[in-house]
């Protein structure tokens, strides 16, 4: 609506003969153009409204939309993941830094003696929770850092 007053207002001072800056031509230009282009959306009758799409319809289009494989092989999964057996580490202070503690994915404790896996992130987790977690996509669960390991590997 606002583009439609300041070409109505551009008008009008072309009509009083008023000079109009370079600056003031292309803003008028760009204003009709775009104006021009979003009354007629050629496209309009393919765009789904999903706002108002019902939980079924939704699943229904999930369906047929499919999903996007992103996970590692199980030999990426090998060659990305350091794996060690869990101790924990006491500070002076005697706390321990929580993402040594629990695994962010099933938000367990680590126990001693516990198979854990660290990605090159430096992040850890249960060897099994990020096994899982990699299954499906191929980067790291807390910093979003791509888990597929590099090529001098």
């Amino acid at each position: 609506m606002a583009a439609a007053k300041s070409v109505l207002l551009a008008l009008d001072r072309i009509e009083q003969e008023a000079e109009l800056t370079y600056e003031q031509l292309l803003v008028l230009e760009t204003n009709l153009l775009l104006g021009a282009f979003a009354s007629h959306d050629q496209h309009s009758d393919m765009r789904m409204d999903i706002d108002n799409m019902s939980y079924e319809e939704l699943l229904a289009l999930g369906e047929r939309i499919g999903s996007v494989s992103t996970a590692l092989s199980e030999e990426q999964f090998e060659k990305c993941l350091r794996r060690s057996i869990y101790r924990p580490v006491a500070t002076e202070a005697k706390e321990r830094v929580i993402d040594d503690i629990k695994c962010s994915i099933c938000q367990e404790e680590y126990m001693e003696g516990e198979e854990v896996g660290r990605l090159r992130c430096e992040h850890q987790y249960h060897v099994s929770c990020i096994h899982q977690w990699l299954r499906q996509k191929n980067w790291c669960p807390i910093c979003k850092a791509s888990a597929e390991p590099s090529i001098m590997s």
